[in-house]
This record gives structure tokens, sequence and C-alpha cells, in this order.
């Protein structure tokens, strides 16, 4: 953020929740048994001396809108199609309007109809997948958490473990609110619903979670109006970009949340993207393809490792990943190290790795 433009950061800081206890500032999550002995810390993976933090997506995008020249986006476009001919690229919307660019960066979410174009009608990897679990999420007043589960557990984030579910809580809004969201494994492969969101109760829901231990009971009874919300991420692809369009975030990486670093890896796009089209080498359109290609080679394989890592955390966390299942020991020793790719990046030499990818594509 900082290197993307300072202010992105200093909007983030201003509204950022940290763990609530001093003791936990550098502090991940405390991993915790959430079937059985929940006082029974697994593992609290420390982050490091950036420390971490929490921000309602709504208020931070907002925050960022404020950063937008006037007169830079346009609304109410619903996108159909994207043609690319003689260097430009044409974008075709369902009202029957066009507009026409030097280059397009499609950062349209898991839903993406710029992937769809850009891989082709019927391509296999056009549209996520069901990643085998469902949700129930909501926001409940701290003042109801503590008093359902005292201080320590909803001041600072938890994960309540178990067997094929897994609860994840954390303080946002300045501590005055905690973000609750439960996890279930689906039985079968399929999702069964049209939509990815469908009506549940707080019956289905106490039934999902029947059997765990009273915190975990008593957060689940402060959600109202529950709802199933499905987990869906995108298959691996063989490139991100083609010609003069190139997908960004969720577009082209959408993962499951058990890492906690979609939003993180979509900034990392960002910041690459805008070094290589902000390069002074970028004389002409004709430039822009084999730009868009080292972005691609250099964000591609570190963004699709993290797909397949959040769906293996979310197996971890929920004692059924392969070779470790419920042996504690192991999955203490994975959750010391699990993260570390993630965080402790070199973006400086990351960039230095795509301008030599840039290069060797401009020499193509």
């Amino acid at each position: 953020m900082v290197k993307l433009d300072p202010r992105i950061y200093n909007a983030y800081m201003a509204l950022k929740t940290e763990n609530g206890r001093e003791c936990k500032k550098d502090t991940w999550f405390d991993i915790r048994l959430g079937q059985g002995n929940v006082h029974e810390l697994i593992g609290e993976p420390k982050i490091g001396s950036m420390g971490g933090g929490n921000v309602l997506r709504a208020s931070f995008l907002m925050e960022l809108v404020k950063l937008l020249p006037e007169g830079c986006a346009t609304f109410g476009k619903a996108l159909s199609s994207i043609d690319q001919h003689d260097g430009r690229v044409t974008l075709h919307f369902a009202d029957g309007t066009s507009a026409d660019a030097d280059v397009v960066v499609g950062c349209d979410g898991i839903r993406s109809k710029v992937r769809h174009s850009l891989l082709g009608k019927g391509h296999e990897a056009s549209k996520a997948v069901f990643a085998g679990m469902y949700l129930y999420r909501g926001v409940v007043e701290m003042e109801s958490a503590i008093a359902a589960v005292g201080e320590d557990f909803a001041l600072s984030s938890q994960v309540y473990m178990g067997r094929n579910g897994d609860l994840v809580t954390y303080p946002i809004e300045h501590g005055s609110l905690l973000n609750v969201v439960a996890f279930q494994k689906q039985e079968g492969d399929m999702w069964k619903h049209t939509n990815w969101v469908v009506e549940s109760s707080k019956e289905e829901m106490a039934q999902d979670f029947a059997g765990w231990d009273g915190k975990v009971q008593k957060i689940l009874e402060l959600l109202t109006n529950p709802q199933r919300h499905a987990l869906f991420d995108m298959p691996p692809i063989e490139r991100y970009s083609s010609g003069c369009i190139t997908l960004l975030g969720d577009a082209a990486h959408a993962s499951t949340s058990h890492s906690g670093a979609g939003a993180g890896m979509a900034v990392e796009d960002a910041f690459i993207l805008s070094e290589f089209l902000s390069d002074r080498r970028i004389s002409s359109i004709d430039d822009i393809p084999a730009a868009l290609v080292a972005y691609d080679n250099v964000r591609r394989p570190r963004t699709q490792k993290l797909v397949q890592y959040s769906r293996e955390s979310g197996m971890l966390f929920q004692m059924r990943h392969p070779g470790i299942e419920d042996d504690i020991g192991k999955i203490k020793k994975e959750l010391k190290t699990r993260q570390r790719w993630i965080w402790d990046i070199d973006l400086d030499q990351h960039l230095e790795e795509a301008k030599l990818e840039q290069l060797k594509s401009s020499r193509v």
C-alpha cells in the first residue's frame, strides 16, 4: 500500500482494528480447539513488526474512492464481451453501448466477465468452482460478545478448530464490533443450489455445530437470520494476460479465506502492474502486451499457489488435511511456518524479478 500510494496506507491505518490485548498485537490469530478443551492453545502465529489489523471493507473502499480523480469512473454498466483489434480493445456492454481502451484490467471479481472473454467461451477454467464448504457470517456488538465469551476471547482474533468445521472471529470498527464467520464442510462435491447464498435457520446452524464447545455455541447464538454462503474459488489457468487484456485480484485468483490474503495479493498485483504500465520503456501501445506477459509470469505462480494453500489451510483448521488430520503435534508444527511465504515476501526483489521478466518478454 505504501509503495502504491502512501495515502492508501494512511487510510488503512486510520481504519484498522488491532487485537485488543497488547500482548496480542503481533499475533495473527489465537488458534484453539473448538471441540473439547477450548482453552488449549494450538498456535498463535506471529505476523511480525508491521503487526496485524482488520478493516471493514465498505469503510476502506469509501476512503479509496476519495482518492480517485473526479470523472474517472462510470457506473451502471454490465460488461457483455470484449474484442481486440488493431492494437485496441473494445468493451461491449449489456445496454448496447461500447467503449474503446488501450488496456483492459479485469478487476471484476470471482464472477469475472473479463476472465470469461480472455479465456474464451466454454473454457473449463473460465468460471469459479465450488470449494466444498459453506459458511455462516454476521457482525455482533462487542459488548454482547464480551458478555458471552469474555474479553480474552472477544477482543483478540480467534480460530476455533474442529472436525469438518471451524469458527473465526476478529474485532473490527476499532473494537466496537466482532466479525463472526463459521465454516462447515459440505458432503459432496457440488453446491446444490442455484444461488451462492441461501436462507438457513438457527436450528440448521446449531445442528452443524452440535457438540462444539460452549464458547462456540454462545458466539453462534448471537448471529441472527443466518444464511449459508457457498465458498467458491478460481481454478488454475495457463495465463492471466492476452494482448492488451489482463486480470487482477479475484478475477485472476479468487481463493477461500483461510489464508487471509486474498485482498493483500490483489494489492501486490496492483503494485507490480502499475510499475510496469508506468515504466519509461512503455512508449506506445505496441509495448503493452510484453509488459502484461511479464506481469503474468511473475504474479501467476505466487497467486495460484495461494488458491491451493487456502484450501489446504481450511482442511488444516477442520482437521482433515491429508497426512495431518487431527494430530495436534503435526498441526502445531504446520502452523508455525505456514503463513511465512505469504507475509515475508521482499516486494522490491519481487519487482526486480518482474522487470527481468519484462525485459525477456520485450525481446521475444
